[in-house]
């Protein structure tokens, strides 16, 4: 059975692996001031929207993201998902900050009443199965079970084995995001009416250099901690992750994404740990570009964790 993986691009996981494994991407439209930008996950494109937009901290009150929409999602199921694949996986961004997953739901009621008649003429076995699901998080944390959708599916799972895991993992997976410059974090999150860094710890935080440590899980960002500096609050984030790896995760993948050059991770303090604890217990780093889509958001240079692990507790 040919089953195929379908996220949004505020997904964070290399470019190269959603490549390599055939993850199709729906990009995400930006429009910041006047212009509209595509986030397609294209490396390059990304380090160039950083050095062109995100230093323009006025243009962050005209900024929106436009997702694909119904009728955009139903035609690239029909006109290409539905004959390339026998059962698609739609794994898409908290149904809480972005319509994307409530498009796509609306789209796959559609496609499950055109695709026999497409397959059919295709001469393909009428058979097709669809499954949308909220992966209740957001960037990094979206792209936990993504990753163990691909590893799954390389395994040979069957539909109902993957969709039973994912649904798990789903509401195990834990995300953490230390910003470097409070701005854009706090403008969007005041926006969207999202509590979680108050006008106070904002300006505080910008006098005083200190910087909140969000945590993302099951829908909710809430603050869990506060430090003094951007390399402080990455490293407790790898002490931390190097901590879950010796009790134990749910899934052998963490994923880090950030809002520069992938690159600079590993000099930053606490990785070089993080990465000799990973290869002595069997787990996959995943490190990628942050998306357009989250830079928008939480502004450039931040950094964000995610793993699964079931009883973890964020404090």
């Amino acid at each position: 059975m040919r089953i195929g993986l379908v996220v949004d691009s505020a997904c964070d996981l290399p470019r190269e692996f959603l490549d390599r494994h055939g993850v199709l991407i729906m990009p995400i439209t930006l429009r910041i001031g006047d212009a509209l930008i595509e986030d397609r996950r294209h490396p390059e494109e990304t380090q160039a929207f950083y050095a062109r937009h995100l230093d323009r901290k006025g243009d962050d009150d005209f900024a929106e993201s436009i997702p694909y929409s119904v009728s955009q999602i139903e035609s690239l199921f029909l006109e290409r998902l539905v004959l390339d694949y026998d059962y698609v996986f739609c794994l898409t961004i908290t149904s809480t900050r972005s319509p994307i997953f409530d498009h796509a739901m609306k789209a796959s009621r559609a496609i499950l009443t055109k695709y026999k008649a497409i397959r059919r003429e295709a001469g393909m076995e009428e058979r097709f199965g669809l499954a949308v699901l909220s992966t209740r998080n957001l960037f990094t944390g979206q792209a936990v079970p993504v990753a163990e959708a691909v590893r799954l599916i390389r395994l040979g799972g069957l539909p109902s084995e993957i969709g039973l895991r994912l649904k798990h993992l789903i509401d195990e997976t834990h995300t953490y995001l230390v910003p470097a410059d409070l701005f854009h974090i706090y403008k969007r999150a005041s926006k969207k009416g999202d509590t979680s860094l108050s006008w106070g710890s904002y300006t505080l935080g910008s006098w005083l250099n200190v910087k909140p440590i969000l945590h993302c899980h099951r829908d909710i960002t809430t603050t869990v901690d506060k430090v003094r500096g951007f390399e402080a609050g990455v490293e407790q984030l790898f002490d931390k992750a190097v901590r879950r790896i010796a009790d134990g995760l749910d899934s052998p993948s963490i994923c880090i994404s950030y809002g520069g050059e992938p690159s600079a991770v590993v000099k930053l303090p606490g990785y070089a740990r993080l990465a000799r604890a990973a290869e002595d217990n069997g787990v996959e780093i995943l490190v990628s570009p942050m998306s357009k889509t989250a830079a928008v958001n939480v502004g450039p240079g931040a950094l964000s964790l995610a793993f699964a692990a079931k009883g973890h507790q964020a404090h």
